[in-house]
């Protein structure tokens, strides 16, 4: 049993009171028809010359595999050209509150279900005509689900991570089993532990209070939670409040183990780290990316055309392959690696935690206060 080992210097987390908005989704990114039409919409640019759409897309490795499988054979078959905005759902959400629901900076967004139940309330979305999209149903009923706010469906889902325990195998070599597994006090010392404001975090947070089967609309299931993560107050290493921070505490040794998601860690793999994934035993935390039409949008057919592209199973799986990620569209056939790896699928899904957003946000500024107290 390992002593608590002295928290690295200026690894403290940020003692601030973030906006529920700042909640950023840092899903990782870094062949082949399969039977789904070839887009849908296409029109081989008769009619489209000079039409335009703006897509946002998160920056880095993601952005560029994003605009390789979709953007790439959208322009080419339709003749639209579509302008790429990388970033983060914040930024984005924050445009899109400052359009107010006029003028819309984007045609097609991306938004993770905490910034969907914002969007929503501020009237900033238009509720999807899914019967004007070719491939709605073979989308995966679970995730669509969670784009769905007082039974109008808003998003189509383009890839789901399961949020797990990520470790450094060279030096844990029986990988973890379960959640309270972080616990365990020969890690003391090697924890990376996400704020609550990063997605990573929260989601480990309704891990821990979903594991008995609490909900985060109950109070005193959320107290229960709190005096779990008590458990760690002197063992955490690192705060990483974004995917690169992940990881370089990671690759330099501050940490060995770190609540994130499966895609990074088979990615970080990939390019020959020493790095697992442990799906936990009473269930992963379901880490979501969905598309929607912006209300205020000019070019709402032109961006039904693009969300035909981006749901269909042609074109998700080379995306999903390369992001380790499952796909929204259900009919898809993966690579064998992929499927060795990877946890995917309807029957999957339904095993998922999925974050309370609806309780969450107004909650998380008091939340992150109650978490810096813990970690100061």
């Amino acid at each position: 049993m390992r002593a608590a080992l002295p928290r690295p210097r200026g690894r403290r987390p940020l003692l601030v009171l973030a906006s529920a908005a700042t909640v950023l989704a840092a899903v990782a990114g870094c062949g082949v028809d399969t039977g789904g039409s070839s887009g849908g919409s296409g029109d081989g640019g008769s009619g489209s010359k000079g039409e335009q759409i703006t897509v946002t897309a998160f920056a880095g490795p993601w952005g560029e595999l994003f605009k390789k499988s979709f953007v790439a054979p959208f322009e080419k078959d339709t003749g639209i050209k579509v302008n790429l905005v990388y970033g983060a759902d914040s930024a984005w959400l924050t445009k899109l509150r400052a359009a107010g629901g006029k003028n819309a900076p984007f045609d097609v967004v991306a938004l993770t279900p905490g910034s969907l139940h914002q969007a929503v309330g501020g009237g900033l979305l238009q509720p999807l005509k899914t019967g004007d999209l070719s491939h709605w149903k073979q989308l995966d009923p679970v995730l669509t689900q969670q784009s769905t706010v007082e039974g109008a469906s808003y998003g189509v889902p383009l890839t789901t991570g399961s949020n797990g325990l990520l470790y450094r195998t060279d030096k844990i070599k029986q990988a973890p089993r379960d959640w309270t597994d972080i616990f365990d006090k020969k890690y003391c010392g090697h924890v990376a532990l996400p704020p609550l404001t990063y997605n990573a975090g929260l989601e480990f947070f309704s891990a821990l209070v979903s594991q008995d089967g609490g909900k985060l609309s109950d109070p005193a299931d959320v107290d229960k939670a709190f005096k779990k993560l008590e458990g760690l107050k002197d063992c955490v290493s690192a705060f990483p409040a974004d995917a690169g921070s992940v990881s370089t505490v990671l690759q330099n040794g501050d940490a060995w183990i770190v609540p994130f998601w499966d895609g990074r860690a088979f990615a970080m793999a990939k390019e020959g780290q020493p790095i697992g994934f442990s799906y936990p035993a009473s269930g992963a935390v379901g880490a979501l990316t969905s598309y929607y039409v912006p209300e205020g949008s000019a070019h709402t057919e032109a961006a039904y055309k693009f969300l035909d592209y981006l749901s269909a199973a042609q074109y998700q799986k080379p995306f999903a392959e390369g992001t380790f990620y499952g796909a929204g569209n259900d009919t898809i056939d993966y690579s064998p690696d992929f499927k060795a790896k990877v946890k995917y699928g309807e029957a999957v899904y339904k095993t998922f935690t999925w974050v309370d957003y609806k309780t969450a946000t107004p909650k998380l500024n008091e939340w992150q206060q109650r978490w810096n107290q813990i970690f100061k």
